[in-house]
């Protein structure tokens, strides 16, 4: 189960599913909107709609809506047409399933993931950053005792589970596993770089990439006349700037989906983005700077902060409701300034695309040999994943 309220769900769930597959499990797809089945579409994973009931509700700006996905995931839980007639969808669907893995914290997941006879075959995978975001989510805006319910049954589906994964950009890849634990911090799973020549990826300046919950048209703009202006800055002989967001799919110059986007990444001297698990995790694998695109997400606020703490090469230029275009790109051309100095100076031997192949193949294993083992029991191989 990938949620399409974010696109690391959903990547995720393409990583998976082929990995899988390759290693012999019978594997299906669930997501939550008509968009993630594209989505997954275009990775070659077909997939089905579980419900279009729950979802996060999101401004142009990033910013969840408080107010319209508090009402979505109200009425979601108690009108008996909507989560009660998923549970019995997903209880007839995991009928004969050895595993169910759930890469959104669904809230029907959540629930029968507490719940026999499911427990045993829930797993949940989730960010690091995300899990307290969820937990808190109704602290200080509703009635105590609900926001303490609301945080003691997240609690509760979770450690009851089969097992948990949880990912973070940061966590290093362990040298060991014990299918035994319940519970495992891993690197966030990546596509895997091509090992060989680059030459069919020319050298960009920048690769970015905005996840959908963007979509104001002033972004984009301030976007594009900042990096304009840095074209001037010393850099790689190069192809441009590659634009990546499905929120902007209709504007010249952005692709909505690019499946080589690692290898576009990989070749290119700059990443641009919002703080997301994800692309933290691929700035930090391939070596790259990145301007870090942060709005008023707490999560993404966490994970930003975590990237300064930990010493990750970035710079943060803030987008909120108060943004302007002139600010935004006078900001991000201070940022990049800033950045690339710093970057020139940066001495340490970058590694090669053929080093980033082994360490995002040895880290996507892991992931793979982790759930191959939950699912068998014993470690070995199994008939189905889901």
């Amino acid at each position: 189960m990938a949620t399409a309220d974010a696109r690391g769900h959903l990547m995720r769930g393409q990583l998976l599913y082929h990995a899988l597959r390759a290693r012999g499990a019978e594997v299906s797809v669930l997501t939550t909107s008509d968009e993630g089945h594209r989505f997954l579409a275009e990775f070659g994973v077909p997939s089905q709609v579980l419900s279009r009931h729950y979802a996060v509700v999101f401004d142009s700006r990033q910013k969840m809506r408080t107010v319209a996905t508090d009402l979505r995931v109200t009425t979601y839980f108690f009108l008996p047409w909507h989560m009660l007639r998923d549970i019995r969808r997903l209880a007839r669907h995991f009928s004969g399933v050895d595993l169910i893995v759930n890469d959104s914290l669904h809230p029907a997941f959540l629930l029968m993931g507490g719940l026999d006879p499911w427990r045993d075959r829930a797993v949940h995978i989730y960010g690091w950053s995300l899990r307290e975001s969820l937990e808190e989510n109704f602290i200080g805006r509703l009635w105590g005792p609900v926001a303490r319910f609301f945080r003691w049954w997240v609690r509760f589906g979770l450690s009851r589970a089969r097992g948990r994964l949880v990912h973070d950009f940061a966590f290093p890849l362990p040298e060991s596993y014990d299918p035994a634990l319940p519970e495992h911090e891993l690197p966030t799973p990546l596509a895997l770089v091509d090992p060989g020549p680059g030459t069919v990826y020319p050298a960009r300046t920048a690769a970015v990439y905005l996840n959908p919950h963007f979509s104001d048209p002033v972004l984009a703009e301030a976007l594009e006349t900042a990096l304009g202006q840095t074209r001037s800055v010393e850099g790689l002989d190069d192809g441009g700037v590659f634009f990546l967001g499905e929120g902007y799919a209709q504007r010249p110059g952005w692709q909505s989906y690019a499946k080589d986007w690692i290898d576009i990444a990989a070749r290119a001297e700059l990443l641009v983005s919002a703080p997301g698990m994800a692309a933290l995790a691929t700035a930090q694998a391939l070596d790259k700077p990145v301007i870090l695109i942060v709005t008023a997400q707490p999560e993404q606020q966490r994970n930003a902060e975590r990237a300064a703490a930990l010493g990750l090469r970035h710079r943060v230029v803030p987008w909120n409701k108060h943004s302007t275009k002139e600010q935004f790109a006078q900001d991000f051309t201070e940022a990049h300034r800033d950045l690339m100095r710093e970057n020139a100076a940066y001495q340490e031997r970058r590694e090669s695309e053929d080093h980033a192949h082994r360490t995002l193949r040895e880290r996507l294993d892991r992931w793979v040999d982790i759930l191959m083992a939950w699912a068998s029991d014993k470690g070995g191989q199994t008939r189905t994943a889901h």
